[in-house]
């Protein structure tokens, strides 16, 4: 077997590979993997009492910076299928992974009718014409950087939910009637804490507030949030007296009353910035590490964050 179409002539990463083909499949029982937490809470709604899921990203790592480990390529090989975002959002080598081992692929970008919600950033087009080709053609979703955060769309994650329904139906036919059951509920669910979170918004959504980072866009344009500002060209968020002015007088010329940090990243910095001002410090969870999962994981998350969001915008 030539182990070298996996990963070209990196040595050390054949070595792990050709342990992996020969590990023992009783290892991994995943029967359902998928690569970050929130698309795992939408796989569980429609696997409960199914079969299993296991999500490969830790609690402490974002897909931007992880590898995969050689459990976590165990648990592909041995899963019925994967469920990815696409688009070069997961780790390196993950699509020549799955070639290899042969696995199915939930790849969520590339769904067609969940293409038609999928958010560009307008500064990669150079026309509203040239957006309209490029949608047409499936073949060039590569070469437009969209926000693949898209599990914080509940219409992306309701149609997320009835690919993986379809994919089960297929591999699991003699289970149909339970498959159907468990995404009739989520839709039903969904649909209700849906109507009760944006009724609970309206209260905020004029309210002005900094992100750690752009990548809550399908979220607030579904609930009409509109942030004033983001720290992206803050990497990890300087600490040099420069940075800690320019933010500083962001903050105040935008009279913003409340900044979103993130538990995956070090932001004590924040409580620099907003020292002798009156702005509010929250917390977003866009990857809901603290929820386990279970068949109402992806309905706590979004009850979760929308919490989060309102406990630093309502003014007491």
């Amino acid at each position: 077997m030539n182990i070298n179409i996996m990963l070209n002539k990196n040595k050390k990463k054949n070595i792990i590979l050709i342990i992996l083909l020969y590990c023992i499949p009783n290892l991994c029982d995943a029967s359902i993997v998928t690569i970050s937490k929130p698309l795992g809470f939408i796989a569980a709604a429609i696997a409960d009492g199914i079969t299993s899921v296991e999500v490969i990203t830790p609690n402490s790592a974002t897909m931007h910076n992880y590898f995969l480990r050689p459990l976590d390529i165990m648990k592909i090989r041995n899963s019925d299928f994967v469920i990815s975002i696409g688009n070069n959002f997961e780790p390196p080598f993950l699509k020549k992974i799955i070639h290899h081992f042969k696995k199915k692929n939930i790849e969520l970008s590339s769904i067609k009718n969940i293409q038609l919600y999928l958010i560009y950033n307008s500064k990669h087009f150079t026309s509203k014409k040239k957006q309209k080709n490029t949608l047409q053609n499936n073949h060039e979703i590569n070469n437009i950087l969209y926000d693949m955060h898209i599990w914080l769309s509940p219409k992306i994650a309701l149609l997320s939910a009835i690919v993986i329904h379809n994919m089960l139906i297929k591999i699991i036919p003699q289970k149909k009637i339970l498959i159907e059951k468990n995404l009739k509920q989520f839709k039903i669910n969904l649909l209700q804490l849906d109507k009760n979170i944006k009724n609970r918004l309206l209260s905020v959504k004029n309210k002005k507030y900094f992100i750690f980072h752009d990548a809550y866009k399908y979220f607030e344009k579904h609930y009409k949030l509109h942030p004033t500002g983001y720290f992206k060209k803050y990497s990890g968020i300087q600490t040099g007296a420069r940075s800690l002015y320019e933010i500083k007088n962001q903050l105040l010329k935008k009279k913003a009353i409340c900044i979103f940090t993130e538990p995956q990243f070090n932001t004590k910095i924040i409580d620099v910035m907003i020292r002798g001002t009156n702005v509010r410090k929250g917390l977003l969870d866009p990857m809901g590490v603290t929820i386990p999962l279970s068949k109402d994981s992806y309905l706590k998350f979004l009850l979760q964050l929308s919490n989060q969001y309102i406990r630093c915008l309502k003014i007491p």
